[in-house]
């Protein structure tokens, strides 16, 4: 027999009684060491539009959060969304909204600060705001909230619109008098004006003064004037001419609305402008052929009639002292009568047809023929030439008559920039 001793006393343990014991003791260590684990299932966690699959088993949603490091968070607007999500079924799905910050102006004046996720209709419940009857919101109720919006609330006003003489009271929701005629069916077209402005603020009992506007739309037609290029050829003798291709002037419609106030014409705008039949350019042969006698005697009076600035020195050979550089070059002439140049300006002669990407518009220069001959004399980079992707002139002068195109013909010059 076995003792175990208690105290001063010596307390037989039977065999039997030992045995018993170290079966149970056995029988708990082997439901310990063979007990069978949770199940682990596969879920989703859908966080704004961030997604993230994770296997787990525990079972409670918001413990899942935190194994993911997801924080949710309550005062900052987060909501949960649990309704596909079932605890140990795999597909389940945690859906995380999170809160943004608003900002609501009440109609009252009053503002509030919150956060809160979902909707409009959220954020304003969230702010523990009741909407009055009638009153309106600057976005719809279902608009999904986002970062920094500005929601506006509207309260309901009683107000009177004076058309004509005649007075209608209605109760509109909105922040402005703009708000208020936009929701009311009285026949306001959007050329009337009000008294107050739209801008002004609503009120109750506010007057609002529909002044009427009767508008007059009509169209009128403009001719566009051709222009005439010229073409070289020794075919013809030097000074003849002859037409290769007869211009013609194009159409341009202008459609204008005017608007009236008892009959007082008050504003006039074009409302559209249309070219119906484009000008085609009249081509003119001019010819080169050598030995014929000029048609003009030579002069070196200057042709430009642009008056030389005073800083600008004329020597004695008639060509500027004072000068940046002078650029050998050639030149051919046109003539566009009553026309427009590039730049705006009204053709004239001392307005000059260039390459701006070599000389750029508003550029000052002195011209005279290589020769000595001529001066067209000072003049200003105003249109562009004809000439630019087509042959190696430099410049193309500006005359007053066709007839003065072909007794310039095409010449060597000399360009002084000044």
């Amino acid at each position: 027999m076995t003792f175990i001793k208690k105290g001063e006393w010596s307390v037989p343990l039977p065999k039997r009684s030992i045995a018993l014991l170290m079966v149970v003791v056995l029988f708990f260590l082997s439901v310990t060491a063979f007990a069978k684990p949770s199940k682990s299932y596969d879920l989703v966690i859908k966080d704004g539009e961030k997604v993230m699959t994770l296997s787990t088993s525990e079972t409670d949603a918001l413990k899942i959060l935190e194994e993911t490091d997801c924080l949710f968070n309550e005062a900052y607007g987060d909501t949960l969304d649990l309704s596909e999500f079932k605890a140990g079924v795999d597909g389940s799905v945690i859906r995380i909204q999170r809160g943004v910050s608003v900002s609501i102006t009440n109609y009252d004046g009053s503002t509030y600060a919150v956060f809160a996720s979902g909707t409009v209709k959220d954020a304003i419940e969230m702010a523990e705001i009741k909407l009055p009857h009638g009153a309106s919101v600057n976005y719809s109720l279902d608009e999904p909230l986002s970062e920094g919006l500005e929601i506006e609330i509207y309260g309901a006003y009683d107000i009177k619109i004076i058309i004509d003489g005649a007075v209608y009271e209605r109760t509109v929701s909105g922040k402005t008098v703009g708000d208020a005629i936009s929701k009311v069916d009285l026949g306001i077209s959007d050329d009337d004006f009000t008294r107050p402005g739209e801008n002004t603020p609503l009120m109750n009992g506010i007057e609002i003064e529909i002044i009427k506007v009767k508008t007059k739309i009509y169209t009128v037609t403009e001719k566009l004037t051709y222009t005439t290029k010229y073409v070289y050829t020794d075919e013809l003798a030097s000074g003849k001419t002859r037409v290769r291709v007869e211009g013609q002037n194009g159409v341009r419609e202008i459609t204008y609305k005017e608007s009236y106030i008892d009959g007082v014409l008050i504003d006039s705008v074009v409302k559209e402008s249309k070219i119906t039949k484009r000008p085609v350019d009249k081509v003119l042969e001019v010819g080169t052929k050598a030995n014929i006698k000029p048609s003009t005697t030579p002069s070196t009076t200057p042709i430009s009639d642009l008056a030389v600035p005073s800083y600008v020195n004329i020597g004695a050979n008639g060509v500027p002292t004072n000068y940046k550089k002078a650029i050998n070059a050639k030149a051919t002439a046109y003539c566009i009568p009553g026309g427009i140049t590039s730049t705006g300006e009204k053709a004239r002669t001392g307005y000059i047809a260039v390459d701006p990407n070599e000389i750029p518009y508003g550029t000052e220069m002195y011209i005279v023929s290589a020769d000595g001959k001529r001066v067209y004399g000072y003049c200003i980079a105003a249109d562009t030439g004809g000439f630019v992707n087509s042959t190696d002139w430099t410049v193309d002068l500006y005359m007053d008559t066709e007839q003065e195109c072909v007794n310039w013909g095409r010449r060597d010059i000399i360009i002084y920039i000044l």
